[in-house]
């Protein structure tokens, strides 16, 4: 075919690398038409070669079929009797152009002298005007259907649909079996990360990590034992792919050291796992994700629960699952992930990563950092939230207001744990009114949760305005849908809200009474 549709083409990058490795280093590829495979491929699989074979002679002047391919057969594949073992001999929307008799023959002449053929054709009907200069591309079976194809070529072990388009992969019993192409096509997994002084979390992460394809860990200057536990994992867990890399990072900037670590995972990974060294995997995670792995997309969105004090937890969505090209971390602190191309993303919703982190780490200056961040990125909403609770705890209360402003005002912002914050400011502050209009904020933008009503509860209660301490809370019991999210707070759950609620409306009594 002239040229052929995209649909598909991915999935068969993906495989043809995969295979290729297990089997002659050629491709055949059947009706070459524009050279798409050639374009696809060549460049990605260095010291393959390429056969082209194209029925309809102009085509191989037209698109220059000679600068594509090592070498060009002109004839009809009806009539081809290859004379050597090629590695993958690729059908790429050529099939329709044939009675189902003289399909099933081509490909099982084809697959007699393939280690693998993958068969692209269109599974529904086919409606292609036929082109005005090329006789041999008028559909002769319009029908296919991916149960057709199923039934009607042997030796089909995977297949992948794209819309209009399957893809199938035969495979030549005589020189693979089912069980090994299994093994050979599933996705490569690779974690990778930095640290320094982590002796306390090390073990943990790598028998978390272990079962991964490859594991890279850069170390940015540890003085503690963390190095002398990583030697000892590897020496009780030699099967383990782990390499270890020391790394000079100045200025610092946590975007160029996950970019190292990142650099240093094998180009023919897959998919990568960014993680901490403080961050764990949840259990069978490399199972879950090679059956939920899609060729195409770029990126993971998966679950994350953070563990505070080994007993009160926060669920959250995060994307620290990419593809291994493509991808770069950008800004000096609370990094994010960009994408060279378009991305396309798919959720996790039962992937969880769990972040334990020590509460007596010593914790890094990062405001330097943060006020790099929101010049170099000025629409993070985050990196002004993350500046202004900086500011907050320095006591800079004019700067913190004024980062949360600009954080307001970006699309998409989380306006509820913004004015959340600017309520921690104006109550630093002792500016009550605008505390309380900074926390009936909150409530507007949270309507239906018990966080921010219990908050503004104890604030009032803090003011000695106790009656209206308790109508607040009362009125916030009535929210009863609990979300472990960064709006959530365990103390207003449970019993501790109970006991709250007690108290307050026994101080409530007393102001009453007091009035009175």
């Amino acid at each position: 075919m002239t040229y052929s549709t995209q649909a598909g083409k991915l999935w068969i990058e993906f495989v043809t690398k995969k295979l290729i490795k297990k089997c002659p280093n050629s491709i055949l590829d059947i009706g070459a038409g524009s050279g798409a495979y050639s374009d696809l491929l060549k460049a990605k699989l260095p010291g393959t070669t390429f056969t082209a074979l194209e029925v309809w002679e102009p085509y191989i002047a037209k698109y220059h079929l000679e600068k594509k391919y090592d070498t060009i057969l002109q004839l009809d594949v009806r009539n081809f009797s290859p004379e050597t073992t090629y590695g993958i001999t690729i059908l790429g929307n050529v099939l329709e152009y044939l009675s189902q008799e003289e399909a099933v023959e081509v490909y099982n002449n084809l697959l007699k002298s393939s280690h693998f053929v993958i068969i692209s054709i269109p599974i529904n009907k086919c409606s292609q005007a036929t082109p005005k200069d090329n006789p041999y591309e008028k559909i002769q079976k319009d029908d296919w259907s991916h149960e057709g194809v199923l039934a009607t070529f042997e030796h089909i072990v995977l297949h992948h649909l794209d819309n209009e388009i399957g893809v199938y992969l035969g495979v030549n019993p005589q020189h693979h079996s089912f069980e090994e192409v299994s093994r050979l096509v599933k996705p490569s997994l690779a974690v990778y990360g930095i640290y320094k002084n982590e002796e306390q979390h090390m073990e943990r992460f790598l028998r978390s990590v272990q079962t991964a394809d490859e594991i890279v860990l850069c170390d940015t200057g540890s003085t503690d034992q963390t190095n002398q536990i990583i030697s000892q994992f590897k020496e009780t867990h030699p099967h383990v792919n782990l390499r270890v890399y020391s790394i000079c990072v100045s200025p610092w900037r946590f975007d160029d050291a996950r970019n190292t670590s990142l650099s240093l995972v094998s180009p023919d990974i897959d998919l990568c796992i960014s993680l901490d060294i403080d961050q764990y995997l949840m259990d069978g995670w490399k199972e879950y994700l090679i059956d939920n792995w899609e060729v195409g997309y770029t990126k993971y969105c998966h679950r994350q629960r953070t563990i505070i004090g080994g007993e009160n937890t926060l669920d959250d969505w995060s994307e620290k699952i990419h593809s291994r090209s493509g991808y770069t971390w950008k800004l000096p602190v609370y990094e994010i992930l960009e994408y060279n191309k378009q991305e396309k993303i798919k959720k996790l919703p039962d992937f969880w990563v769990y972040h334990e982190p020590a509460p007596d780490k010593e914790r890094l200056n990062i405001l330097p950092l943060l006020e790099q961040s929101v010049k170099e990125k000025k629409d993070i909403w985050q990196s002004w939230s993350y500046l202004a609770e900086e500011y907050l705890s320095s006591g800079r209360y004019g700067a913190a207001l004024q980062a949360l402003e600009t954080a307001l005002e970006l699309k998409d912002s989380d306006k509820a744990y913004l004015y959340k914050q600017q309520y921690l400011v104006y109550k630093a502050q002792n500016q009550v009114n605008l505390a309380l209009l900074s926390l009936s904020n909150v409530i507007l933008h949270l309507p239906e949760r018990r966080e921010p009503y219990f908050e503004k509860a104890l604030y009032l209660h803090q003011l000695d305005r106790h009656l209206e301490a308790y109508a607040t809370l009362k009125e916030g019991k009535n929210f009863t849908n609990k979300i472990l999210d960064r709006h959530y707070n365990p103390a207003a759950w449970h019993t501790e809200f109970d006991q709250w609620l007690t108290k307050l409306r026994e101080l409530a009594q007393e102001e009453v009474i007091n009035f009175d």
